[in-house]
């Protein structure tokens, strides 16, 4: 069970909210943000898509699942419900088109950020539900999420039962071996995760029943002499243990996982639960932790396309908003140490440093950022993850600044290394050579949107969208615009100039619709994630904005 796209709209803190190109191949999907970004109502959404799909249940507090409470009603949240949130999968199946021969309760298991059982001590068992029933799942993420007793019943009753099994395989197990199949799996994960606590098991479920540990020379010690860390830590890998045979098809939820938690316990945590997450299933955390994130990029690397990173820095969920899979590059990285360390995270330093014409940082007047170094980020972010792009300003600006900047960072960090990039404009080949004497290089067109709108974008541009029809109408408008900029005696490669009206043409095309306001929003977002390294542009570009690193020795 794994999620390929999510819609929500006029649900908690989003508008128009849309996740895609999420890849089938992600076992593990990161939200990280800032408080109050949105990441927990993710799973909200989540939480009462299963409340009307799994389990058939109205929910009452409608106030707290709207968009606005100041003009809700009581039935807006559930009235066209299959509008406000969509799910799609991967099997060609929609939030109705449920799947096949999968329960509905399976599709989600959720665990909120309140997750607290600090002690419990049981006198006596009883009979089980269901575990699919999920009976004290909780009705929202604001919810109190208690497990641990509840497991512990659970594998009480599961160890009586067997014992009194007419299996005749059941019957034939010593003691020491259905000890062994009920919570082998808990011990070895308890030391996976820990140097030096010990799981003994469940001590006399019939008097004063609980969770026994061994710490040093602390033996058989109680649960509720955990450590706070130690409690938040057990009760995710005993619930995953306990559950993961039953919701063996499943996106499974977890809000701030690293809760009470050091940040090497959390990455132990983090790499143990990946390691038991089964073949069918998704996991899905929602983080501030640099412990979960530096585990998750180490994953990222040794299991290749199985890590999906979304992040919800900076971004304005009152508006339409798409959000894509993001690698976790320098820019990503930074933003989570802003939010985990605050000033601390200006402490980092990148190895280089492109410094390009755009509103200079400092410059408050206004809220436009820079639209070079936005696009630069996008595209060669995930080749050059340690390159940090730096708008200064107009072009005097950059050359006066840069100098600057570059003298002073030889006496503090000289290890990083800085150039500058200006778009070409008009200038004259000699003009470009004595500029590169200076660490200044030029782009080979006019300015950056001569890249962006290249006829190699706007062919892939038709292509995802499932248009490959309109591809020479595309082509054929732009071609359109730049004669009619001859006859007004302008530069016949001032793409800039015609940018404007073809986003209108594309946009009326390609029936595009939530891709940015203007024609600098849609090639930021989504025209600048065209370009990759397969492409020929991208090479082209990459020779000039990169020029310093792909000189040959």
């Amino acid at each position: 069970m794994r999620l390929k796209r999510i819609n929500i709209i006029n649900f908690k803190r989003f508008s128009n909210l849309t996740i895609e190109d999420i890849p089938q191949s992600a076992k593990l999907v990161i939200l990280t943000g800032p408080n109050g970004s949105g990441k927990t109502c993710i799973f909200e959404a989540f939480n009462a898509w299963m409340s009307l799909y799994g389990y058939n249940r109205g929910i009452t507090q409608e106030e707290y699942w709207s968009k606005s409470s100041d003009i809700f009603n009581k039935n807006e949240i559930w009235d066209n419900f299959d509008l406000k949130i969509k799910l799609e999968w991967y099997n060609n199946q929609d939030s109705q088109n449920l799947m096949g021969d999968v329960p509905k309760k399976k599709y989600f298991y959720i665990r909120t950020a309140y997750r607290f059982e600090p002690d419990f001590t049981l006198q006596s068992l009883k009979k089980v539900n269901n575990v699919l029933e999920n009976l004290n799942r909780p009705n929202l993420l604001i919810s109190t999420d208690t497990r641990v007793s509840d497991n512990y019943l659970r594998l009480a009753a599961s160890g009586l039962s067997r014992v009194w099994s007419n299996d005749e395989t059941e019957r034939a197990l010593s003691v020491g071996e259905l000890q062994k199949q009920l919570i082998g799996e808990i011990k070895q994960s308890v030391e996976n995760v820990f140097d030096d606590l010990k799981f003994e098991g469940l001590g006399n479920v019939l008097e004063s029943g609980t969770f026994r540990f061994t710490k040093g020379d602390s033996k058989n010690f109680h649960y509720k002499n955990l450590s706070g860390g130690e409690k938040a830590a057990f009760d995710l890998l005993l619930d995953f243990i306990v559950k993961k045979t039953a919701f063996d098809n499943t996106v499974y939820c977890i809000d701030e996982p690293e809760l009470h938690m050091h940040t090497r316990l959390q990455s132990k945590l983090l790499d143990e639960v990946f390691r038991l997450l089964p073949d069918n299933c998704q996991l899905w955390i929602s983080t501030h932790s640099i412990g979960m994130v530096r585990k998750a990029t180490e994953l990222n690397k040794t299991n290749p396309g199985e890590v999906a990173f979304i992040d919800f820095h900076e971004r304005d969920f009152d508006q339409d908003a798409i959000l894509t899979p993001t690698q976790p590059n320098r820019l990503y990285c930074k933003n989570m140490f802003s939010t985990a360390l605050d000033d601390l995270a200006d402490l980092l330093a990148p190895e280089y440093l492109v410094f390009c014409e755009g509103k200079k940082l400092g410059d408050t007047t206004g809220s436009k950022p820079s639209f070079d170094v936005g696009v630069y980020k996008v595209i060669f972010s995930q080749r050059y993850p340690n390159a940090e792009f730096v708008p200064l300003g107009g072009t005097g600006e950059v050359k006066q600044n840069s100098e600057l900047i570059i003298t002073l960072l030889s006496k503090i960090t000289p290890n990083v290394k800085c150039w500058s990039i200006y778009d070409r404009d008009d200038r004259a080949p000699h003009e470009i050579e004595e500029l590169k004497t200076n660490q200044v290089y030029v782009l080979d067109r006019r300015d950056i949107e001569s890249y962006l709108w290249d006829d190699e974008v706007l062919d892939k541009l038709c292509m995802k969208y499932g248009k490959p029809e309109s591809i020479a109408s595309v082509l054929a408008q732009k071609a359109l615009l730049i004669s009619e900029l001859k006859i007004k005696n302008k530069p016949a490669d001032d793409i800039k100039a015609i940018s404007g009206k073809l986003y209108d043409f594309c946009k009326n095309e390609l029936s595009l619709t939530g891709r940015g306001q203007n024609a600098e929003a849609f090639a930021t977002d989504t025209l600048a994630k065209l370009i990759t390294p397969d492409l020929q542009i991208y090479q082209e570009l990459e020779r000039a904005v990169m020029a310093p690193l792909l000189v040959k020795e």
